[in-house]
């Protein structure tokens, strides 16, 4: 690729002189290729443009970066944000996805901005048709979804309806703006897709409804709600229930020293704000607690136990390669990005390449030192 001439392009697409993005690149800009495909990736918000904006150099088209959606600490702040109904959805444990045509290649774009060769090669498998109709149907959308389920290198949890790995489409762009939901619903039910469960639809002051469909959720150990206007007048809400709080946490501390410490103190504020909008009793107060206090705790000491006995702390994913080719554009993609893994492969089956893949985690190095020098790296 020639980066004067990419510059130049580039200039051009975003109406941003080449001196800022020259400035830019690297920490913000950065250029990418995938089976042929160059793209531009903005790392950062940059004149006017998102996060996680792609730009494809051979079209001179723009996918938009997914809007952030704002975190409720308090469901009293529904009325006071949405105008009058809202559509409540399912929060679903996954990643953030977006699918897009380009040159009649499905390709799935990661919250970051990335083509991620795994995540387009398993929906292509499942979706691809279906979705190459829809997409040149409707050629001004992106769609927006979660990948979910237990075999992808992201977010790992288990939801039955995923038998290992599933899409449910959540949101509707057009030109980077969320579109009605209606668009989404016709587009889904036109071609057989799938979208995040629909859990009512209220009028923003039903707070005492919405309190219920989070307590379900709760209970059954689900994520949470994104509560949006239908028409997307104004920008959608999040609240996440009590369970995936702690159990994020959990899940966090097995690596203390990468996610532990940005996991622990924004999770630990939404359940001060929730025991507070929540009334709970010094009892109730006392089973959290406990529950909190063995999700810090638990995790990093096994960590701490394992890496003792010489064992690696690593996260490990199970995936699922459609072809061996498939897998070689993955490696291709983790060391373009310089991810330290290790990938095994475990065998073959009717789905494709199984493999095992382990991504080496700063706990391991630090852990080491502890167990080495008896020292804290803290202070």
């Amino acid at each position: 690729m020639d980066t004067n001439n990419i510059l130049k392009r580039l200039a051009e697409i975003l109406g941003i002189t080449r001196d800022v993005l020259e400035k830019k690149m690297g920490r913000t800009i950065r250029i990418m290729s995938y089976r042929g495909i160059d793209y531009v990736v903005l790392r950062e918000d940059l004149g006017g443009f998102r996060e996680g904006t792609v730009i494809f150099l051979s079209e001179e088209k723009i996918i938009h970066g997914y809007p952030s959606i704002r975190r409720l600490a308090l469901l009293e702040g529904v009325p006071l944000h949405m105008i009058d109904e809202i559509v409540v959805e399912e929060k679903m444990n996954g990643y953030n996805v977006r699918i897009v045509l380009v040159n009649d290649r499905i390709l799935a774009i990661t919250r970051g901005g990335y083509i991620c060769p795994y995540t387009t090669a398993r929906i292509e498998k499942i979706y691809g048709e279906r979705l190459r109709e829809a997409l040149s149907e409707y050629e001004d959308v992106v769609l927006a979804g979660e990948v979910i389920g237990t075999e992808n290198p992201y977010v790992v949890y288990e939801y039955p309806e995923a038998h290992g790995f599933d899409y449910f489409i959540f949101d509707v762009m057009k030109n980077g703006a969320l579109a009605p939901l209606s668009l989404r619903d016709e587009i889904v039910d036109k071609y057989s897709l799938k979208r995040v469960p629909v859990l009512a639809r209220l009028n923003k002051n039903e707070l005492g409804r919405l309190r219920e469909i989070i307590d379900d959720l709760d209970k059954r150990g689900r994520e949470g709600v994104v509560i949006k206007d239908p028409m997307h007048r104004v920008s959608p809400l999040k609240y996440t229930t009590i369970y995936i709080n702690i159990k994020d946490i959990e899940e966090g501390m097995k690596y203390p020293f990468d996610e532990g410490r940005g996991y622990l103190f924004s999770r630990i504020v939404r359940l001060i704000c929730q025991a507070y909008e929540y009334g709970l009793s010094n009892e109730e107060l006392d089973r959290i607690a406990l529950r909190l206090g063995r999700a810090i705790l638990g995790p990093a000491v096994e960590s701490l136990k394992a890496r003792s006995k010489g064992r690696l702390i690593a996260a490990t994913y199970k995936l699922v390669f459609p072809s061996e080719e498939d897998l070689r554009d993955y490696l291709e993609f983790l060391e373009e990005l310089g991810v330290d893994a290790v990938v095994k492969i475990i065998g073959t089956s009717r789905e494709g390449v199984e493999v095992e893949l382990m991504k080496l985690k700063d706990t391991h190095g630090y852990y080491s030192k502890i167990l080495e020098t008896g020292y804290s790296p803290l202070d």
